[in-house]
């Protein structure tokens, strides 16, 4: 079977029984256009093997492991690593001043305070120390904004909702684990942040709870409305 990518290829498919779409080649998922050289190294971690392939009929299992030798879950129509990378791997990569006024632009769509940007990054999939006990490998951050003056976490989200029973007694959730972490040791750590904000992404704008805790605000936003 086939559908159409991002640039309008055709792109070969295999369809699950429950009716999950993955794509034979991983990298067609994905945005590629001026990346150099491919893959980065952002992806190479995410090509792990994906227990998820059970999901397909023995024969398409075949098809789905001849790229890599197995099945990762970047080939998942459903993927929110994938997304994430195109979204914004692809534009982290993209030169300063285009870069900067994504940014800007990004800023205004979901409602913070906008600045005058000279410096920025963009991050993904960097582990914050564990808000709970500092140690290393604490909670993954799909996604992180910064500029001069304002740190961004963000969560990303497809059909899974935020994970909960997180931290140490199992009794957080994934966004209260990363507006713990800045309301703690954000001012310590960015000692020049001005705006410090958890900013969850889903199909749905509910995907978080927009609130603010001292100096930390939490907001939420589509990925339509980013796309």
């Amino acid at each position: 079977m086939k559908m159409k990518d991002w640039n309008g290829k055709d792109v070969g498919i295999i369809v699950s029984k429950g009716g999950v779409i993955a794509l034979a080649n991983p990298y067609a998922n994905l945005i590629t256009t001026g990346i150099e050289p491919w893959p980065p190294s952002e992806i190479v971690q995410k090509l792990y093997e994906s227990r998820q392939k059970r999901a397909f009929a023995d024969d398409q299992q075949e098809m789905l492991d001849k790229f890599l030798g197995y099945y990762s879950d970047l080939q998942s129509i459903h993927s929110e690593d994938a997304i994430t990378w195109s979204v914004f791997g692809t534009i982290s990569r993209a030169e300063t001043t285009i870069r900067n006024k994504w940014i800007n632009d990004f800023f205004e769509m979901i409602g913070i305070k906008v600045e005058s940007i000279k410096t920025s990054e963009i991050f993904l999939w960097r582990r914050i120390p564990h808000p709970d006990t500092l140690v290393s490998g604490g909670p993954e951050i799909d996604f992180g904004i910064y500029t001069e003056h304002t740190i961004v976490f963000g969560e990303a989200k497809w059909l899974s909702p935020v994970g909960v029973t997180q931290g140490k007694n199992k009794d957080k959730d994934q966004i209260q684990l990363r507006m713990e972490f800045l309301d703690k040791y954000g001012k310590r750590i960015f000692p020049s942040i001005q705006q410090m904000i958890v900013l969850g992404i889903g199909l749905k704008r509910d995907v978080v709870k927009t609130e603010q805790k001292g100096n930390i605000k939490c907001v939420s936003t589509t990925w339509d409305d980013v796309c």
